[in-house]
């Protein structure tokens, strides 16, 4: 079987590995990027149950081998994500994706990938956490604005407006960033009013049902 490869030979990010694993006979084969990807060369690895277990993260095992005992008695198409364990210990993400050739009503053939998913789910977890902490700084900003209105407007420490805003948020049973969003939008002067109903629109926003 001839491989088509896409980029550098030592790339894993974009390895994908071809499998066979022929049934009565209990054989193995591995294409070469199905080696790279585990951390060999093509000429220096068995391809072997055992070799293959190894490289599954300890955590995972059960579930591969649940999808692949159900791929050899049924052989319809499986897939299952998983970590997967290179030569030299490095953790990577691959999803296994396969199918059955059933002769005779027995399954004689499992063939598939092994996908490298390592860099988009890195992605994936890095654009999640950009946005946890870009929403966790609008957040704080909220906290900030608001606890800077109740000290000019109370005249009190900064920490004790934090408190104020502390405790609205836990009698109200209201996120602390939510009580503090409404101060921050009570606090601009409508056109047409006064200055002096800041107070009034700020004791709105703490006690909504006043």
């Amino acid at each position: 079987m001839t491989e088509e490869r896409v980029g550098p030979a030592d790339d894993t990010d974009a390895l994908t590995g071809v499998f066979l694993f022929r049934v009565p006979e209990e054989a193995w084969w591995w294409s070469d990027d199905m080696c790279r990807l585990l951390g060999y060369d093509s000429d220096e690895t068995p391809a072997d149950d055992a070799m293959l277990d190894r490289h599954v993260h300890p955590d995972d095992r059960e579930g591969i081998r649940r999808v692949w005992d159900r791929g050899l008695r049924t052989g319809t198409p499986f897939s299952t994500y998983y970590r997967l364990l290179t030569r030299d210990g490095q953790e990577r993400h691959a999803v296994l994706v396969g199918d059955g050739r059933v002769d005779d009503d027995s399954v004689v053939v499992l063939r598939g990938f092994v996908v490298d998913v390592t860099e988009p789910v890195q992605r994936h977890a890095q654009e999640s956490a950009d946005v946890d902490i870009a929403r966790a700084r609008a957040s704080q900003e909220d906290v900030d604005v608001a606890r800077g209105v109740l000290m000019a407007l109370y005249g009190v420490h900064e920490d004790v407006a934090f408190r104020v805003l502390r405790r609205h948020s836990q009698q109200t049973n209201v996120k602390l960033r939510t009580v503090a969003r409404a101060v921050v939008e009570a606090t601009p002067t409508p056109p047409g009013e006064g200055q002096h109903d800041l107070h009034l629109r700020i004791a709105q926003a703490l006690y909504p049902e006043d």
